[in-house]
């Protein structure tokens, strides 16, 4: 089980690596932080997803308050 786990951790290290390369040589053809950020909401609507998703997590603890009848 030691051995799979290292299998595992090497591949988690190479992808992250290799991650890292592809970020700076974005930076370094000129991407920008906000022009992704721009292009990922504009495809996947990433900030109504995380309104959708605050609203929930607003409406879970609100019913978990209230439900703990305190006093």
């Amino acid at each position: 089980m030691k051995k799979g786990w290292r299998i595992v951790g090497s591949i988690v290290l190479i992808l992250v690596l290799l991650g890292a390369v592809c970020v700076g040589v974005g930076f370094m053809t000129g991407g920008d932080v906000e022009d992704i950020a721009y292009t990922l909401n504009a495809r996947y609507n990433l900030s109504g997803i995380w309104d959708a998703y605050s609203q929930w997590a607003v409406t879970v603890v609100h019913n978990i308050v209230s439900g703990l009848h305190l006093g």
